[in-house]
């Protein structure tokens, strides 16, 4: 994702939320200019955040109408996307492609585990709330089972689960994946 140092100047970069029917900005991943400035400008506006305000809230307060926007299909997908019913148009941002899981992934280079209720990687899960939780598999036109989303959605707990064994720096990572 070094692409993302290259972009013009400006305070904060983020992708929209594409879940959400309104415009609001994701802070899944935000780049951030350094600025002593901006810094008191956020720790004021969390310090005198309301109860229910979040990070997302707090950043559409400060950003919304002054941010460069990054695309969110490389840079936001969910892992819920891939237990999404229909036709996937918010995330593809068109009508006319068809979702494929297997391309999708592959042009992602950020991931963020959100499956509500579906805890985060890092948390328990009991076998029951997995095997309710993770994707159906689908039918084709030819009658074909399609369990492609199922296997990928499946593979980012258990490859999660075997990282986090294996490497100390990700014993601490938070809800993402970085994709390489």
């Amino acid at each position: 994702m070094d692409e993302l140092f290259l972009l013009p100047p400006c305070p904060v970069a983020m992708p929209r939320a594409y879940w959400l029917e309104q415009p609001f900005l994701s802070s899944q991943i935000v780049l951030i200019q350094p600025s002593a400035d901006e810094f008191a400008r956020v720790k004021e506006a969390i310090d005198t955040a309301k109860g229910g305000d979040f990070d997302m809230e707090i950043v559409n307060n400060l950003y919304s109408k002054d941010c460069m926007i990054l695309p969110h299909r490389r840079y936001d997908l969910l892992t819920g996307e891939f237990r999404s019913k229909g036709l996937h148009t918010n995330y593809i941002g068109n009508t006319y492609e068809r979702w494929d899981p297997e391309v999708m992934l592959k042009e992602a280079k950020f991931l963020h585990f959100s499956d509500w209720p579906m805890p985060k990687p890092w948390l328990p899960a009991d076998e029951a709330t997995k095997t309710k939780t993770q994707p159906d598999c689908e039918t084709d036109s030819n009658g074909n089972e399609d369990c492609r989303a199922r296997d990928i959605w499946l593979g980012f707990y258990s490859d999660f689960k075997q990282r986090r064994k294996v490497s100390p720096i990700c014993q601490s990572l938070p809800s993402v994946y970085l994709l390489t």
